[in-house]
């Protein structure tokens, strides 16, 4: 996208500006994404600008006969087969019905859900996302799989593919928050008495300097001193809860590499999106289940979702499809039910967008596919079934949202109307 650059390159100007006035350095800030996450949080505060936050989950396989059949809910919001496990949550949803995917459905072409094969754009809408409003972030944006064996990804540039898509819970955790200064409070203890053992050692050698060599050395001491109380302030200021001293699967669960621990690993990830947006580690999330051949199984139900959705047995499909929906309602229930360091629940700056490949995956067709919004707060009219046209529409109210909606868009009529308030 022409212009995610120069989005891009205020974000940042913005950025170093605000950085210059809190004293810090680059070298200091770059060695940790965790503190300058933080900062990025403080400073959209201090802005007084919503830090809105958006999360793509990729479900492949479309839904039984297509979603006006299986998916999409009366105009009064009484839920379908297939939507029945949102009930609790369909107050934070806009469904949407009659969605075209631009360019048809079938397997091989999950990178088009995204926007990687519209006309005049770069690439998938993550990514430009991730290069305009994301400029700043630690990660501009970031890819979560459950399952996916990560392959076919559906962010891409071009027709290429991204290969950082993580489907090890773990190895997302130790991405996110494994590496650099460690702003924890064991970290901040280790960063400080580092700091102390330098001080030392400069007073160990003072007597021995000229005066130009001393005062360079007494310079060099202020700047470690102002080191330490940094360290001390990220440590114990305006560090939003779990930001600190990050914990991964406190509950136990499951992290073995197989489909029989799907919702577990699904889970996981959950937490992991969850905590990168709450820390301000990244805006944009992209969780991706399965890959685009449907050739994985899931927890409690037998053999895998690619013979299901040919198996002949509509109720087969149905199981699946019930099953990924109630993992989307788990996803909008935490993201309810976290605290959002600006103010309310993360669910009032984070819109997720429930995407597809397919509309009736056993006939590959691409007319009236399962899509849905969640979340986004007061900016979006909520509770309620609206006409989604086509998925390029749909990408546009997300950039939309997001406030990047001076990028090309990928259809030429742009947002979708009476969502985005």
């Amino acid at each position: 996208m022409k212009n995610s650059k120069e989005i891009a390159n205020s974000k940042r100007r913005e950025f170093l500006k605000f950085i210059g006035k809190a004293g810090l350095s680059l070298p200091v800030l770059q060695a940790s994404s965790l503190s300058a996450g933080l900062l990025l949080g403080r400073q959209a505060m201090a802005a007084d600008v919503a830090m809105r936050r958006v999360i793509f989950l990729f479900v492949p396989g479309g839904t039984p006969l297509a979603a006006a059949h299986s998916w999409t809910p009366s105009d009064a919001l009484q839920l379908n087969t297939c939507t029945a496990p949102l009930e609790t949550v369909k107050q934070q949803c806009v469904f949407l019905k009659e969605v075209e995917i631009i360019g048809g459905g079938g397997h091989g072409n999950s990178q088009r859900v995204l926007g990687a094969f519209a006309d005049g754009v770069d690439g998938t809408v993550d990514l430009a996302l991730g290069e305009a409003v994301g400029a700043t972030s630690p990660f501009s944006s970031l890819r979560l799989g459950v399952r996916s064996r990560e392959e076919s990804a559906v962010s891409a540039r071009g027709f290429s593919r991204v290969t950082d898509l993580m489907d090890n819970p773990f190895t997302a955790f130790e991405k996110l928050f494994g590496g650099g200064i460690d702003s924890s409070p064991i970290g901040a203890k280790r960063d400080t008495k580092v700091q102390e053992i330098n001080l030392e050692a400069l007073k160990a050698i003072k007597s021995k300097l000229g005066a130009y060599e001393l005062a360079r050395l007494e310079q060099h001491e202020a700047a470690i001193n102002k080191l330490k109380a940094d360290i001390e302030n990220a440590a114990a200021n305006s560090v939003p809860a779990g930001c600190t001293d990050p914990a991964f699967n406190p509950l136990g669960l499951s992290t073995e590499q197989v489909d029989s621990q799907f919702t577990d690993l699904f889970n996981l990830q959950t937490e992991n999106a969850i905590l990168a947006l709450k820390c301000n580690l990244t805006r944009v999330v992209t969780m991706q289940l399965g890959n685009n051949g449907s050739e994985f199984g899931v927890t409690g139900l037998d053999g895998s979702f690619h013979g299901a959705i040919h198996s002949g047995v509509l109720e087969k499909y149905e199981a699946f499809r019930i099953y990924f929906s109630e993992l989307a309602a788990h996803l909008i229930t935490r993201l309810a039910e976290t605290d959002d360091p600006a103010g309310g629940k993360m669910i009032d700056s984070t819109l997720v967008v429930h995407i597809s490949d397919m509309a009736d995956g056993n006939a590959h067709t691409g007319s009236d596919a399962p899509y849905f919004l969640a979340g986004g707060g007061t900016a979006v009219d909520r509770g309620k079934v609206v006409s989604g046209q086509n998925h390029h529409r749909i990408l546009d109210t997300a950039a939309e949202y997001m406030g990047a909606g001076s990028m090309p868009s990928y259809d030429p009529l742009g947002s979708l109307p009476n969502i985005l308030i």
